[in-house]
């Protein structure tokens, strides 16, 4: 089972619900040490919440490079978020 979102397809001019993994690869910039991660909530272009083992870590979307970043006990993490599974209208 996915993460679901609703997103305005302007292609088609409909809404569509777009299905996502739950889980997604998390890297930590200052080790380069990669994790996968379940993801707890997630919209697309807005923010993603995971939990790496335990710990819950928030990261917010960066328009600039296409990325989620977050911080967490010191460390910076990146990610592109889970990937899309598939759409439906």
């Amino acid at each position: 089972m996915g993460i679901d979102d609703i997103v305005y397809s302007e292609k088609i001019g409909v809404m569509m619900n777009e299905t996502y993994a739950n889980e997604c690869e998390i890297e930590c910039i200052e080790n380069g040490k990669k994790i996968t991660a379940e993801v707890y909530q997630y919209q697309k272009g807005k923010y993603l919440s995971v939990y790496m083992n335990t710990v819950k870590v928030n990261l917010q979307y960066n328009e600039t490079n296409n990325t989620y970043i977050g911080r967490m006990a010191g460390l910076e993490f990146i990610t592109n978020g889970p990937d899309k599974l598939g759409h439906w209208r």
